[in-house]
């Protein structure tokens, strides 16, 4: 009898000893459901001062302002890199991109990039996500010079002719064509990521390619939705009171072709084609963003997800359009460095107009493991913002508010809140050429007209500025160079001689 008790207690403490583990493994695996899905949502080319929350009265971005008024907006956010690739790789590894790419031009060797790290040496976002049981995606835009799969994405869909000749390839796989326009193929497949992932963390990285040229190869009703009568100009667009005026950028503008013949050669610029109808046409491409970025956040609410994901919305550079009779990006200048930054998680961030501090897509990696409960790596260069946006801290800026940019012209810049200075780099990228370039106080000149070196103004602000320009050229590692990058544009030499570029 004894015996028999003995056995039923032992019996009754290994049920015990089970349910508990049990217990725990449910409680662990409710915790792991809690985990918030993050998204960071990456458009093309896109300048803050085409949106409607950054100030914009013209332009029509209902649901990019509603998301910001319900988030955290910086309105210093910063692109490292005014280039498409050398943006990405910084976003997506945490670090300059002379530390985790080498170069600072658009370098890819394929549609998917390198399969090997020698690129990335470090961990990224994804990977960084996918230790923490995440599942990854990538969708759109990649160029990227490593492949999605070697830097941590579970799945991918990456497009390879965007728009009307939307091809794509799934997995890095083989190239496919698909019907209709690229950017609705690629948010369907985001629709479908939300429906089948409603249980299990997700962290996905979704490319809008627009508002980046082609500016007509979009849908209809986005071509002739602005009057180019209304469109506003910045003030630096004029230069000795003529605007800019190239014909070879128009069509490039137009239809992307750098090249040959344009296409539809019926849609040639006209001699009345004037930088006021280039921006009615980028106006409308911002509002086709604009319905897409919807459509996902519509999608998202839907399948339950909202409450529990992080979304960031930025853009990997800005836009020149004219300003200082200049085209594209690639320039240390507020069009083309200048980007929107707006994060979101319902009840976990604050809403709130940040005017003071400069953040940067280096940020947002340690910004988005941060706000989600996990670890910075150690190989991550910039800083987590989290705390200015969470309420733990009554303060609008941390110590070191500024920001680094480097061009493919070899130009490297620090801008502050209320500076831009900016020195040439070596052709073989071993230190400074001249100090000389560009230096530009905001608060009296936001248009960037008057470029204050030579003129002795302000000169102990150049030197503080320089000094912590020379600081970081010093000790950002580069990239070992038996690797082979080009680190800038092959016409080098046009472009970092003495005085301004």
């Amino acid at each position: 009898m004894i015996q028999l008790k003995n056995a039923f207690l032992i019996t009754l403490i290994g049920c015990t000893t089970l349910l508990s583990a049990q217990e725990k493994s449910t409680s662990k695996g409710s915790d792991k459901n809690k985990q918030p899905n993050v998204i960071i949502v990456l458009t093309d080319q896109l300048r803050p001062h085409a949106l409607g929350s950054y100030g914009n009265k013209i332009v029509r971005t209902p649901n990019i302002d509603a998301f910001a008024s319900e988030g955290y907006q910086f309105n210093l956010g910063i692109t490292n890199n005014p280039v498409c690739v050398p943006a990405r790789s910084t976003l997506l590894s945490g670090q300059h991109a002379r530390t985790s790419v080498g170069s600072r031009k658009n370098e890819t060797q394929t549609l998917h990039g390198r399969k090997d790290r020698i690129k990335f040496p470090d961990k990224t976002i994804a990977e960084a996500f996918k230790e923490q049981g995440y599942k990854t995606f990538q969708i759109g835009k990649w160029h990227v010079d490593t492949t999605p799969s070697m830097l941590g994405f579970d799945e991918s869909l990456v497009v390879e002719q965007i728009f009307t000749k939307a091809t794509f390839s799934r997995n890095e796989g083989e190239i496919y064509k698909v019907p209709g326009f690229s950017s609705d193929y690629e948010l369907k497949n985001v629709k479908e990521i939300f429906e089948n992932n409603k249980t299990t963390p997700f962290f996905m990285y979704y490319n809008i390619t627009s508002p980046h040229m082609p500016l007509l190869d979009v849908p209809y009703k986005y071509t002739t939705m602005y009057d180019p009568a209304d469109m506003p100009l910045r003030d630096n667009v004029w230069k000795n009171g003529k605007l800019p005026s190239n014909e070879t950028w128009f069509h490039i503008y137009m239809w992307q072709t750098l090249y040959g013949e344009h296409e539809p050669i019926t849609a040639k610029a006209t001699p009345n084609f004037t930088i006021k109808d280039l921006t009615a046409l980028y106006y409308g491409s911002v509002t086709w963003v604009d319905d897409l970025f919807g459509e996902m956040l519509r999608s998202l609410e839907e399948n339950g997800l909202k409450e529990n994901t992080i979304i960031v919305f930025s853009s990997d550079h800005g836009e020149m359009l004219g300003s200082h009779h200049l085209w594209n990006k690639d320039r240390p200048y507020e069009e083309a460095i200048r980007l929107p930054m707006i994060y979101n998680h319902p009840g976990k961030i604050n809403s709130k107009v940040n005017k003071e501090q400069i953040t940067s897509l280096v940020d947002i990696m340690p910004t988005l493991l941060d706000l989600s409960g996990i670890d910075i790596p150690k190989s991550a260069q910039g800083r987590s913002v989290a705390k200015l946006m969470d309420g733990s801290t009554k303060k609008t800026t941390l110590p070191e508010n500024y920001a680094f940019i480097e061009t493919p012209w070899a130009e490297l810049a620090i801008r502050t809140p209320e500076y831009m200075y900016a020195v040439t780099m070596e052709k073989n990228d071993e230190g400074i050429k001249n100090i000389n370039h560009l230096f530009f106080d905001l608060t009296e000149d936001t248009y960037q007209l008057n470029n204050l070196i030579g003129k002795g103004e302000k000169s102990k602000v150049a030197r503080k500025l320089l000094k912590k320009i020379k600081a970081f050229d010093k000790n950002t590692p580069r990239l070992t160079k038996s690797i082979g990058y080009e680190p800038w544009q092959a016409s080098y030499e046009e472009y970092a001689g003495e005085g301004e570029l």
